[in-house]
């Protein structure tokens, strides 16, 4: 009653309940010495005690059915057999559950605290783990591999490197230079292969299309213009015709893709001003695409080039006309 009235409703410590008892005295410089916790019943020896308590009491048990079953002669051999290995069964699954439950507490707090460790890592370690993904959809799809020429969003070039971590691009210039490097380096994370699409552009890294357009200003004249403007184009791709069709051919029995006719393709459009425009596509080599834009164009330009009709100066009159 004194201790209650003194202390509340807390749970009393050993020395602090040996403190009331009529021995006391001789127990509280003893427990001093010793230093022990104030909750023995915290303490892992009373769980160790009542494991091996059950080990002991369970290997006794498996020892004594197994001499039953041996003593029982009657019994066939091979029936012998499957009530000892049953037998063996029975007693580890008592003795898996007995551990489970002696040792229920320590395995509760175990769990919360492995819980608590692998949230933090899983959120410290983020975006590692996020690469190492990329990494793995990358070896399991065979997306690209070194050498390949791929476009991943903004990024376009050809890989040089890749880890678990990241992949090198030597980057590739846009526009007339879509296939031209810069000579600027990008390493980016394996990440971006989980959410942005990887397109794999290895196939038309000899021959591609290549697209531009011919602005014909001053207007030329327009009957006959389509049959002059197609007869350059034919003139300047002839040479690259039949290696273009074969490299077509070849890219669709590799990749089981329709592409479309390698054969030039020519439009006639207008520009935001209302100038003609002309634009072509060439399946060719990546190599002399430039060289063959370069050569339409001029022999456009020239060709199709209509001189403007000048009048002839006006003269003031001469003095012997005025009078």
């Amino acid at each position: 009653m004194a201790w209650r009235m003194r202390h509340g409703h807390r749970r009393p410590a050993l020395s602090e309940m040996l403190a009331y008892a009529p021995c006391s005295t001789q127990f509280l410089p003893m427990l001093d010495r010793l230093n022990l916790p104030f909750d023995p019943a915290l303490l892992p020896q009373f769980d160790l005690f009542a494991s091996l308590l059950l080990l002991a009491t369970l290997w006794i048990a498996r020892k004594a059915a197994l001499r039953a079953i041996r003593a029982r002669s009657e019994l066939p051999v091979h029936e012998q057999r499957r009530l000892m290995a049953s037998s063996r069964n029975l007693f580890l699954f008592l003795t898996l559950v007995g551990l489970v439950l002696i040792w229920a507490p320590q395995l509760r707090t175990f769990a919360l605290s492995l819980t608590a460790v692998a949230v933090a890592i899983v959120v410290a370690t983020k975006e590692l783990i996020l690469c190492l993904s990329g990494a793995v959809l990358r070896a399991t799809t065979r997306a690209f591999s070194v050498g390949d020429w791929i476009e991943v969003g903004e990024i376009r070039g050809e890989v040089t490197d890749h880890t678990l971590l990241a992949t090198t691009v030597q980057e590739f210039g846009a526009g007339a230079h879509a296939h031209m490097p810069t000579g600027r380096t990008i390493v980016m994370p394996n990440s971006m292969l989980l959410v942005t699409p990887v397109r794999n552009q290895t196939a038309l890294r000899e021959h591609a299309y290549h697209h531009f357009a011919v602005t014909l200003e001053p207007m030329p004249k327009l009957e006959g213009l389509r049959e002059k403007v197609a007869g350059i184009v034919q003139e300047r791709y002839e040479p690259f015709r039949e290696r273009a069709a074969k490299a077509n051919a070849a890219i669709e029995r590799r990749t089981h893709a329709d592409l479309p006719d390698p054969a030039p393709t020519i439009r006639f459009r207008t520009t935001d001003l209302g100038k003609l425009r002309a634009e072509i596509t060439l399946f060719c080599p990546l190599s002399a695409a430039e060289q063959l834009e370069s050569e339409i164009t001029w022999h456009l330009l020239t060709t199709l080039h209509v001189p403007a009709q000048t009048s002839p100066p006006e003269t003031d009159p001469s003095p012997s006309e005025t009078a």
